[in-house]
């Protein structure tokens, strides 16, 4: 597939998503609506650019998206964990994978970052350091 087929097809799943997420939690609450939706739309004109600059080989990618895959080392623990970004709506089997909702810290922090990125992502249980190694479609 393309990658101009691929950014047609996720750009659909994200309206989809966008609609059911924005009044499945945050029917009544306009603020948070507004700040989830312009949320959504900056990461589509991201996701627009990206896809448009650089080439996708295969299911290979350069930057984190939502329903990828994504591998980090963390630097405290010294070990690998595989994280899957998905929909507050999705629901997913437990497994080796770890779902993370883009609208997590961790989801968050993840997002639209590169291949060996460090990044640092502050949660309720601390404060974890992260070097992406490596992101797939799934």
């Amino acid at each position: 597939m393309s990658g101009g087929d691929l950014f047609k097809r996720h750009v659909a799943w994200i309206e989809q998503d966008k609609l059911e997420v924005s009044e499945k939690l945050f029917g009544f609450d306009y603020q948070e609506k507004v700040e989830y939706e312009q949320f959504m739309e900056g990461y589509l004109e991201r996701v627009k650019t990206l896809f448009e600059n650089e080439p996708i080989n295969g299911d290979d990618m350069k930057y984190v998206t939502i329903s990828s895959v994504v591998t980090v080392f963390d630097e405290e623990e010294g070990e690998r964990l595989d994280f899957k970004i998905v929909s507050p709506n999705e629901e997913m089997e437990s497994g080796d994978i770890i779902p993370a909702s883009y609208l997590s810290k961790v989801g968050r922090a993840l997002l639209l970052r590169a291949k060996n990125e460090r990044i640092e992502v502050t949660t309720p249980q601390g404060v974890f350091y992260y070097r992406i190694e490596d992101i797939k479609l799934n």
